[in-house]
């Protein structure tokens, strides 16, 4: 074999070699910057978290009451509460559906335990906190409410995730988001965390949501309501 053809093999040999690094360096960098999106704090210091999520001043922006208004929850409703933390909004919940149910879906075990806790300390016997996973909310009936306040961002591989999550809500049930909007905002997440309204009504109407005409206005989210595209009989 000539010198000119042996260069060209090692020549070839190295580009292939350099391709491959590159596309590895390229998926790496995909898989990293998903990571960042929906990377989520840690909650060891739970007392600590409690103080930020529960703080009285969140109500003058998060307007929880006018939240619980626009959704219009009666008092036998089942609710499913996913990222409940410590508990925010499902304890009003369960204040207002007292004949109903309501679950807190969280996968931070002592966050689990904290809203548990809560729940005893306030006498909520309709409210229960339970340990979900990433991928699986784990709810343990189906529910007529799944509202997911500030956690939407978090959730990976969102249209698998909401393909699966049907399986816990009742024939009419419907879906909750409140997220933060996009832009430079006093409370929220760094914006490229942030996912803009008109993406999550193209993720979830991609996977058989329908979304419903509410009046919310929020000074710093969207609340958007989506009931399940199911044929009804007219």
């Amino acid at each position: 074999m000539g010198t000119m053809k042996i260069l060209i093999l090692l020549l070839l040999s190295a580009l292939l070699l350099v391709t491959e690094i590159t596309a590895q360096h390229l998926k790496q960098r995909r898989d990293l910057t998903e990571h960042e999106r929906t990377e989520h704090h840690r909650f060891d210091d739970v007392e600590k978290w409690a103080r930020v999520f529960e703080d009285t001043a969140r109500d003058e922006w998060q307007m929880p009451n006018e939240v619980i208004e626009t959704i219009g929850i009666a008092k036998g409703t089942v609710i499913a509460d996913i990222g409940s933390a410590t508990g925010y909004f499902p304890v009003r919940f369960a204040r207002v559906a007292t004949e109903g149910q309501v679950y807190g879906i969280d996968i931070e075990s002592n966050l689990v335990d904290y809203l548990n806790a809560r729940t005893a300390r306030e006498k909520l016997p309709n409210l229960k906190s339970i340990l979900g996973d990433p991928d699986d909310p784990k709810i343990p009936e189906r529910v007529d409410l799944v509202f997911i306040c500030d956690t939407y961002h978090h959730i990976h591989k969102r249209g698998k995730y909401f393909e699966n999550l049907k399986k816990y809500m009742q024939p009419e049930g419907r879906l909750v988001i409140v997220d933060f909007r996009k832009g430079d905002l006093p409370v929220g997440p760094k914006d490229e965390m942030k996912l803009a309204e008109e993406e999550v009504v193209r993720e979830l109407t991609a996977v058989g949501y329908r979304l419903q005409p509410n009046s919310a206005q929020l000074p710093y989210q969207y609340l958007l309501v989506f009931d399940l595209n199911v044929n009804r009989p007219e």
